[in-house]
């Protein structure tokens, strides 16, 4: 993936510098391809604000960082057993983790409002995209 393909595609989300970082520094690797593949196995809507959203880029960081002298010399299977042991040990904590700063955020700046609108208001930005996916080819796929 060409570096000016990806900045061009998350510009947008340009002051979250943790989601650059995931591009910058596995973009180009087919490490990055497998834990979205499996992401997506675990949970469809792990990138939209009412699961990881914004944290799935610490979150993946964490989990390719911690795996890296391992990758290498590691069979695609051996990768995808350590991956699918890693996302069934953390993803719920992170989430959760998430989930409460997520909603305590939304219940702070709904002050004043009918807990209704609160309700209302957590469910609508729980289905923004909090962390872009993006193919080898650089464009973005939700």
């Amino acid at each position: 993936m060409n570096k000016t393909d990806w900045q061009k595609e998350l510009a947008e989300y340009a002051d979250n510098e943790e989601i650059l970082q995931v591009y910058e520094d596995w973009g180009n690797s087919g490490y990055l391809q497998e834990v979205f593949r499996l992401l997506n196995e675990f949970n469809p809507d792990w990138n939209k604000e009412k699961e990881l959203g914004s944290w799935a880029a610490e979150f993946i960081l964490d989990m390719l960082e911690e795996a890296e002298e391992e990758l290498e010399d590691s069979t695609p299977e051996n990768r995808e057993e350590l991956f699918r042991e890693m996302l069934e040990e953390r993803y719920e904590d992170f989430r959760n983790g998430h989930q409460f700063a997520r909603i305590n955020n939304v219940a702070i700046q709904a002050t004043g409002d009918s807990p209704e609108n609160i309700r209302e208001n957590a469910a609508a930005e729980g289905e923004k995209i909090g962390f872009p996916v993006l193919e080898h080819s650089g464009k973005i796929c939700f």
